[in-house]
């Protein structure tokens, strides 16, 4: 029975890039109360020891930039991998007319690019074994943001990516995407770190707050699951409404 049970294990093993951030470290600590194995990826040692520590997880340093780091990475998990979410991402605001060429190449790089390398160096684990993908976006792309053209342009490929990859894969594979509003998280700290800024985008949101990591692992643990059998091809906002609801002030 323990053979078996070992060997069943074996083949739920879930590859979080970005798994030491706010969103990727909520979806490990699910999948972990799920028996599945999350692996994190990150390129912070030191928060990758401490992370995995702390749920009992694998881990792996790895540049999402460094095709190589990715390709190298994703050969310990040819056979065992049955899900990936690319959580990694960039945050650079500011007007258009300040912006140069470079700006709009890097934040691609990390947020869209680095997910297709991602995919491409799993994807025959993740066909063999019937997997799921998961990518993030932002609430960015739906709603329109003064000096978001940086972010939204390479997470609006994203969204593109997933519905794309989600029929060029199916009936194999799942992907999908949930695209956040703004969460308390590293990237975020510069702007959350000012009280009143950081109440007025409160109020911004239907349900008045700022995401919290826990509010996406549930969803994305469930997605990158085998109880998923049926969804694939969506985008799923979790932004307390503001995407798509309108209140009075």
């Amino acid at each position: 029975l323990n053979l078996k049970s070992q060997e069943f294990n074996m083949k739920k093993k879930i590859l979080i890039f970005g798994g030491t951030g706010t969103i990727g470290f909520s979806i490990a600590k699910n999948l972990k109360e799920q028996d599945y194995e999350p692996i994190l990826i990150s390129r912070n040692k030191d928060d990758l020891i401490n992370k995995s520590k702390e749920i009992d997880c694998g881990y792996e340093i790895c540049d999402i930039l460094e095709i190589e780091q990715i390709e190298e990475v994703s050969k310990k998990y040819n056979e065992d991998l049955i899900g990936l979410a690319y959580c990694v991402g960039s945050i650079n605001l500011r007007p258009l007319k300040i912006t140069k060429d470079v700006d709009f190449l890097d934040s691609f790089k990390i947020n869209t690019l680095g997910a297709i390398n991602a995919v491409k160096s799993n994807l025959s684990s993740l066909n063999i074994n019937n997997g799921s993908i998961l990518f993030f976006s932002t609430i960015a792309v739906q709603q329109g943001f003064t000096n978001h053209s940086i972010v939204s342009s390479s997470k609006g490929a994203i969204e593109g990516l997933t519905l794309s990859l989600a029929a060029e894969f199916a009936p194999k594979i799942r992907v999908n995407c949930i695209a956040p509003s703004l969460t308390d998280s590293k990237m975020s700290q510069k702007m959350l770190s000012n009280e009143t800024l950081k109440k007025a985008i409160e109020n911004m949101h239907p349900i008045p707050k700022i995401g919290q990591g826990d509010d996406f692992g549930e969803l994305s643990s469930f997605l990158l699951s085998e109880k998923n059998n049926w969804i694939t091809g969506q985008i799923f906002h979790i932004d307390g409404g503001r995407s798509t609801l309108r209140i009075k002030s």
